[in-house]
């Protein structure tokens, strides 16, 4: 009995301590960086996730924890099922797709936005359901996710990929919808590498911009820099998901590209990258930075931006941040949010686990239409 009521004191105090730990140096509201602007003041105050203090998952706040249960989550779910998914044929002959939801019963004339989602390195349509499904659930706005030319089920037309994205096939795809849409707004979010690609876009096109705002989740910045500071085990394992996703999936494509067989080759996912250009459409590695790395013109933005980070990342690490803080927190109509926990994209927060980043996304959302709503209708 003794030893009984002995064992129940200090498994009573093993767990205060974890909890005291969990409050103190977990648990904390985001840091967040702005231009201080009638714009941004009335945004933050209309988004309650970016005042409240975070709470990660009390039991995988881990950030390798946090990132297998988002891998095993994914694997594991069902797919959305999306209402329409198109192929498009760019210029060049190649083949990018559209994946749409919301758009069965439509109103052209209503003021429904539009949400356009930047899918991951190498994913598709399908590895980022839970954002969708939670802008679809929560907002109720159309969404489209634009795959990017050898990803998913898409067929390889022409042998060029680029696991960034290139912005003259968004271009196109933008174009698309616009097509059809003419009169609705553009919002987006970009998912990791899908967020270089919309930074990209953004800082390219400046005040031209077609989004009325976006998000941009887990960014790498300079992936020049960034994808050699990929922790190393998950740097030699998407090293080799992206032979296995790009060159053997689509090897009668790139069997007779020069260049294939040293990316056949590559240990890292830095690696990769620097050798991507022989199989992008670029004469050298200097060329395909020039052309795809997003930090070259992230500095021109003007399109309303929230970008979130958390430190703990193990693939787009914290150095990426610390480093670009002196142009970021100084970008007009851009909210940085940093938050200590979080990992690589995963973001959950109570014990259910549910996207802190998918309802802090949906309210960021919902506080700009509001914004310009409000505007508009003042005009």
């Amino acid at each position: 009995m003794i030893f009984g009521n002995i064992y129940i004191t200090i498994s009573l105090i093993l767990v205060c301590v974890f909890l005291v730990n969990y409050c103190i140096n977990v648990v904390e509201a985001p840091t967040l960086r702005f231009i201080d602007t009638e714009f941004s003041s009335k945004i933050i105050s209309e988004t309650p996730k970016l005042l409240k203090r975070y709470f990660p998952t009390i039991w995988c706040y881990n950030p390798h924890l946090m990132l297998f249960l988002l891998m095993f989550r994914e694997s594991k779910t069902k797919d959305f099922v999306y209402d329409k998914i198109e192929h498009l044929e760019m210029k060049d002959g190649g083949t990018t797709g559209l994946a749409w939801s919301g758009i069965q019963f439509v109103n052209h004339k209503d003021k429904t936005p539009i949400v356009v989602v930047f899918h991951t390195i190498s994913g598709d349509e399908q590895d980022i359901k839970s954002t969708v499904s939670h802008i679809r659930k929560t907002l109720n706005w159309i969404v489209v996710v634009c795959v990017r030319r050898g990803h998913g089920s898409l067929p390889l037309t022409k042998p060029i990929i680029n696991t960034m994205g290139s912005t003259s096939d968004l271009k196109e795809q933008l174009n698309h919808i616009r097509k059809q849409f003419p009169s609705k707004l553009l919002f987006g979010i970009g998912i990791s590498a899908g967020s270089g690609l919309l930074a990209r876009y953004l800082g390219e096109s400046g005040p031209k911009s077609l989004f009325q705002a976006a998000v941009a989740v887990s960014p790498a910045y300079d992936i020049e820099k960034a994808f050699h500071r990929v922790h190393p085990v998950y740097s030699k394992i998407m090293g080799q998901r992206m032979i296995n996703y790009f060159l053997k999936r689509h090897y009668k494509s790139f069997a007779n590209v020069r260049g294939t067989e040293d990316l056949l080759n590559v240990k890292t996912l830095g690696e990769f990258q620097d050798k991507l250009h022989s199989i992008s459409g670029f004469k050298d590695k200097d060329s395909y930075y020039q052309n795809s790395n997003p930090i070259l013109v992230a500095d021109q933005i003007k399109t309303p931006l929230l970008v979130l980070n958390a430190a703990d990342d193990p693939i787009c690490v914290n150095l990426n941040v610390l480093e670009n803080l002196h142009w970021l927190e100084n970008l007009k109509n851009t909210i940085h949010v940093h938050t200590k926990r979080g990992s690589h994209i995963a973001f959950y927060e109570g014990f259910s686990a549910k996207s802190w980043s998918n309802q802090l996304i949906g309210e960021y959302f919902l506080s700009v239409f509001h914004w310009f709503s409000t505007k508009n209708s003042s005009k």
